[in-house]
């Protein structure tokens, strides 16, 4: 599936210009944890990716242009998404003609936001589109997403209802680094990310889409911000920078008060 995703089409197909670019899976480039030499991209290619599938055992033994399974039934695929984003069902339509180009019937299967949210969850879905995991780039918050450590930690792994998770091998792994990683020094969590990144991209943990750069706009008027503030290595926006060390000069301050000398509330 990875290997026939033509990413900058994707890309291309949400906005025009150097703004896109393609995302392997695993950590974002953001994240001061990221290291492009253990991310492991399996290139853009129709002919591979068939050839993936034949070797798992999937070929269209009916001619109609999709892979059937070993019984004959072609093989179905619900790709959950939330239709309240437009650039999720960009996504999706994307997704859906190149995976028809391999051989592989991907059906839209969309609801709401909350609703999405829920049944990924539940583990109700066949594909899912996940967007801006902060795991994965702060990696300092929500680190046990980043995998299955218990039976509801990982979005990519849960438990069934039993509460019990069999892991795979490769699992184990980034299990192994990240219960590390919580008691390790900074030099060592760098260290543990790249293995974590090899291991997870290598496997395709999660088959990675685009990405894009973010940034957070301050009125020019304000003074005190921080050059290069990132918007996503703490939090969202605003968080990232203390709005208290923000000030505007007695000589730039305007009257744009909504309500002057009017406390908020009262």
């Amino acid at each position: 599936m990875t290997t026939g995703l033509d990413r900058v089409l994707l890309g291309d197909s949400m906005v025009k210009g150097p703004f896109m670019a393609i995302y392997p899976g695993g950590l974002y480039p953001d994240t001061t944890y990221y290291n492009q030499d253990s991310t492991i991209y399996y290139p853009f290619s129709v002919e591979q990716a068939k050839a993936y599938l034949e070797a798992a055992g999937l070929k269209d033994s009916d001619g109609d242009g999709l892979v059937n399974y070993p019984d004959g039934a072609n093989v179905e695929i619900a790709l959950l998404a939330s239709n309240a984003a437009g650039t999720d069902t960009t996504l999706s339509d994307g997704i859906i003609a190149m995976m028809e180009k391999i051989g592989l019937r991907v059906i839209a299967d969309y609801t709401d936001g909350n609703g999405v949210e829920a049944r990924r969850d539940a583990g109700d879905f066949d594909w899912a589109i996940r967007r801006v995991e902060r795991a994965f780039n702060t990696v300092l918050q929500d680190t046990a997403s980043l995998a299955p450590l218990g039976p509801t930690t990982s979005p990519f792994h849960k438990a069934g209802p039993d509460g019990t998770i069999e892991v795979m091998d490769f699992e184990q792994k980034l299990v192994d680094i990240m219960n590390e990683f919580r008691s390790a020094t900074a030099e060592r969590r760098k260290e543990l990310m790249v293995d974590y990144q090899k291991i997870f991209t290598e496997n395709v943990y999660s088959a990675g889409l685009v990405n894009y750069p973010g940034a957070l706009i301050i009125n020019k008027r304000f003074r005190n911000v921080p050059a290069g503030t990132p918007i996503l290595s703490f939090q969202w926006a605003e968080d990232s920078a203390l709005r208290e060390q923000m000030y505007v000069p007695a000589e730039e301050q305007k009257d744009y008060e909504l309500f002057p000398k009017t406390l908020a509330g009262l």
